[in-house]
């Protein structure tokens, strides 16, 4: 439960590299997300390279971050072993077990949304050559922290409701 309240979007990064047992620690938990059918429809991109994070940022405003992190993990999903038409849910939950796998191993992430902005989605699908049945889901940005923010509250009890909407 810590860890969950503990994880923060990081949009500031040090440029410590994220060594690859961590990564590979991060990509199991990605791998571990729940799917649909138990499809498994999701693989991983892991982008280090500082041209390609210069051209995400180029499609990708809101991934400016990526100038100064080490690494980002495009998520994506193959339609054609989706189960209906859960792969937004089964990438998303993958993405989650990224953000929280970057936390627990002491890195700092952010979810950058690629789905349901068709522009972005098909610049990034360009960009990294995919196939027609493979769609980009989020960009995650991994690195070490280099801002102080604190974890956000998220307790809201006015979200709550019993039984019905009421």
């Amino acid at each position: 439960m810590d860890i969950l309240l503990e994880r923060k979007s990081v949009r500031k990064y040090t440029d410590e590299d994220v060594k690859k047992e961590d990564l590979d620690y991060i990509l199991l938990a990605a791998m571990s997300a729940p799917t649909a059918r138990n499809t498994r429809c999701y693989s991983f991109i892991v982008v280090k390279d500082k041209e390609t994070h210069q051209k995400i940022a180029a499609v990708h405003r809101a991934a400016q971050m990526i100038l100064q992190a080490p690494l980002a993990i495009l998520v994506v999903g193959d339609q054609n072993i989706a189960y209906k038409k859960y792969l937004p849910q089964d990438c998303a939950a993958a993405t989650q077990n990224i953000l929280l796998a970057a936390a627990a191993k002491g890195y700092g992430s952010v979810w950058c949304g690629v789905y349901s902005d068709e522009e972005r989605s098909e610049a990034i699908e360009k960009l990294f050559n995919l196939p027609e049945n493979i769609r980009a889901f989020s960009l995650v940005v991994v690195g070490k922290s280099a801002d102080n923010n604190l974890p956000k509250n998220g307790w809201q009890p006015e979200k709550i409701k019993y039984e019905a909407w009421k």
